[in-house]
């Protein structure tokens, strides 16, 4: 065998070697990507059970919970302060910022009775 049978050889070698990592690589990638998108649907799925766990037991004495209301009272506070400060206050449908004396709110058109009222 000559030098460019032998050269010919090592080419081909490392040009299915290079094949073969290129595609392993693309295989690692994949599963690395399905994975992220199972750990995001199971992040999800256990968000929907607490979710359910909460409002099944919100009235319990337990301290995550008694915490869990807690803070979603605070975060209405919040939100409500935000919406004086944009000048106006939330939809009581959908949450949109409703100006001050409007008579519909502008994202869904639910009408706006007494949430200006003192």
């Amino acid at each position: 065998m000559g030098f460019l049978d032998k050269l010919s050889d090592g080419i081909a070698n490392t040009t299915k070697d290079l094949g073969e990592l290129a595609h392993n690589a693309t295989d690692i990638t994949k599963l690395q990507y399905d994975k992220k998108i199972k750990e995001g649907e199971l992040s999800r799925l256990y968000e929907r059970l607490g979710k359910k766990f909460y409002e099944e037991n919100k009235d319990s004495e337990d301290e995550v919970v008694k915490e869990i209301t807690a803070t979603i009272l605070r975060i209405k506070e919040i939100s409500d302060e935000l919406m004086e400060k944009k000048g106006g206050k939330a939809c009581p449908k959908c949450g949109a910022l409703v100006k001050t004396g409007s008579k519909f709110c502008s994202a869904c058109g639910e009408k706006i009775d007494d949430i200006f009222e003192e």
